[in-house]
């Protein structure tokens, strides 16, 4: 009997945990695996192996604020040095134990005294009324989809705007990740599946997938009046040279043309085929599911990216640790 089901994010998430624990989603022997080991964002020293609880997180915060402000320093969220912009010779600075400071530390110019708060010139630098520790921990419920009157009420903090100000700047960083730090997939032999959809608020979504490794993805919200151009770029931005595209969109067939085609080929060594043979069952059903998900609500530009970022993180087994260093990466704090 075919189950019909309430499509909701949880949903979409356990639908393809079982797709993949019933090995739907096993990787060809020749397709890229992709781990958080092996990615851009894992293997940090301070990775335990495990994924970080909510717990852990908290007795993390348990220590001095000198300790926790270095393991912040560890993580990329907090430069490693500063120098002085008060000293014509650019003098080193050093952590200095300031009681009366927000985090308990500042920067101190060994000669002449001048100080720094440890959060100017990084991503945090613009939340100015909590700890450096409570930003770290809404952090981590961001991370882990906790929802924000969840996370208002864990942390309880009083002042009330702080978590729906931090909530936003993480939403800012999902188009920020795909705008600039997302990697291609595809490469050389591998088959790429497009695919063009709308959400009921207009917004225009292009996605690929590689046939044989469902875990690389990408998704791509095209400007409104997208023309080929815009849909030339989307793909060459997000697929790697030698990759064979598969597509059966016919909006997306004649909005590239033979001029797009064309194009995508001789620049990008991206061929294009549209026969038929190219459909994979597990392909279609995975876009069926992605298109009545986005169409169960209208989504705006911000709030679906940081969908398509939650999906993005799946891949890696702690989202935390990614977010963080995905922040450091794109935000490095100023020495």
């Amino acid at each position: 009997m075919k189950i019909k089901y309430n499509m909701t994010e949880e949903n979409f998430d356990r639908i393809m945990a079982n797709t993949q624990s019933e090995e739907m989603l096993r990787d060809d022997e020749d397709s890229k695996a992709e781990s958080d080991k092996d990615s851009d964002y894992g293997g940090s020293e301070n990775d335990t192996g495990e994924a970080t609880t909510f717990r852990m997180l908290l007795e993390k915060t348990q220590v001095s604020d000198h300790e926790f402000i270095e393991a912040c320093q560890n993580a990329g969220l907090i430069a490693s040095n500063r120098n002085c912009t008060s000293c014509p010779d650019g003098t080193s600075m050093i952590l200095d134990d300031t009681p009366a400071a927000l985090d308990g530390v500042e920067w101190k110019c060994v000669q002449c005294e001048n100080r720094l708060s440890i959060r100017e010139g990084t991503w945090v630098e613009d939340v100015r009324q909590i700890r450096m520790k409570d930003i770290i921990m809404i952090l981590y419920c961001w991370s882990r989809n906790y929802p924000e009157n969840l996370c208002q009420h864990e942390m309880d903090l009083i002042e009330i705007s702080l978590v729906p100000f931090i909530y936003k700047k993480c939403q800012k960083l999902c188009s920020e990740y795909f705008n600039h730090e997302i990697s291609n997939i595809g490469g050389p032999n591998v088959i790429v599946e497009i695919e063009e959809f709308q959400t009921p608020g207009g917004l225009h979504i292009v996605g690929g997938v590689e046939k044989h490794n469902l875990k690389n993805v990408f998704f791509r919200i095209l400007p409104e009046n997208w023309t080929r151009d815009d849909l030339c770029t989307a793909i060459a931005d997000n697929i790697s040279s030698g990759t064979n595209i598969h597509c059966h969109n016919q909006t997306v067939v004649e909005i590239l043309g033979t001029v797009g085609v064309r194009y995508l080929s001789r620049v990008w060594n991206l061929s294009l085929d549209t026969s038929a043979k190219c459909d994979s069952p597990l392909v279609a059903s995975l876009w069926a599911l992605f298109e009545r998900l986005i169409s169960d609500q209208d989504y705006t530009e911000h709030s679906l990216l940081q969908f398509l970022y939650r999906r993005r993180m799946e891949v890696f087994r702690d989202p935390f640790l990614a977010t963080v260093h995905i922040i450091s990466r794109i935000h490095p704090p100023q020495q």
